[in-house]
């Protein structure tokens, strides 16, 4: 039989008693508590509590400890997938906080999705999506502003991008979405307000006016992969390509 590493003791031991004894928000023992338990030095204790935090399984707050985190929000993926619908349907309350809006000059790479001519203008926002008061990813939307004229003055108030689409007269599906894995950074963890440096779940979807089929939006969501798990709803004819580089 394999010999356990000191750390594994204390990790196995603290994911058990999360799972049979705890409860979302609630604090765990603390490193002198296990310390004490196990006979073990600090720094051993830490490893098997960072292993933990390393797979979203718990949290720290400054000052006051390590805390079971809370169980991930499941967001479906589909072709007609609306982000606060989700969070309603969960019995949370989302909101959004735009973060900038700037009228860009598009690269080639956003003239390709958009399927546009060099000199088209795009309205660019970054924004946090929050559930609860807490930011759960970070998005860039690209929108085709010929068929959004001046949707910054109304997108700033708004907490659906799908209902002022519709003021528009449009009805926007989602027709390609790639899912990828990627890295997190320094200010991604700022503004997420994430505390271990944990993979972000990127998902890049293009919309279009389900008359027209012209495309409404581009967007790039880094969703945190500690409060969020995707599932995808095959039923509807969602057309999504995983990525793995």
């Amino acid at each position: 039989m394999t010999k356990k590493f000191d750390y594994e003791i204390v990790y196995e031991y603290l994911k058990d008693k999360i799972k049979n004894n705890l409860s979302a928000n609630e604090k765990i023992p603390s490193e002198n508590e296990l310390c004490k338990l196990f006979d073990l030095t600090r720094t051993t204790v830490r490893q098997g509590i960072n292993k933990l935090k390393n797979e979203g399984i718990i949290s720290s707050k400054q000052g006051s400890g390590y805390f079971v985190a809370q169980e991930k929000i499941n967001y479906t993926l589909s072709q007609n997938t609306v982000f606060s619908k989700e969070i309603l349907k969960l019995g949370k309350t989302p909101k959004i906080k735009i973060l900038d809006i700037q009228i860009i000059t598009p690269d080639d790479f956003i003239l390709k999705k958009f399927g546009v001519i060099k000199n088209q203008s795009i309205l660019k926002i970054t924004l946090i999506r929050i559930v609860d008061d807490i930011p759960i990813l970070l998005g860039y939307s690209y929108l085709n502003t010929t068929l959004t004229p001046n949707i910054d003055l109304k997108i700033v108030s708004t907490n659906s991008f799908t209902k002022t689409f519709k003021e528009y007269g449009l009805v926007p599906i989602r027709n390609h979405s790639e899912l990828e894995i990627v890295a997190s950074n320094e200010e991604y963890m700022q503004i997420l307000q994430m505390q271990n440096n944990l993979p972000l779940i990127k998902i890049a979807s293009t919309s279009i006016d389900k008359k027209s089929k012209q495309i409404i939006e581009y967007v790039e969501s880094y969703f945190r992969s500690d409060l969020v798990k995707i599932s995808i709803d095959f039923n509807k004819n969602e057309e999504v390509a995983f990525l793995t580089n």
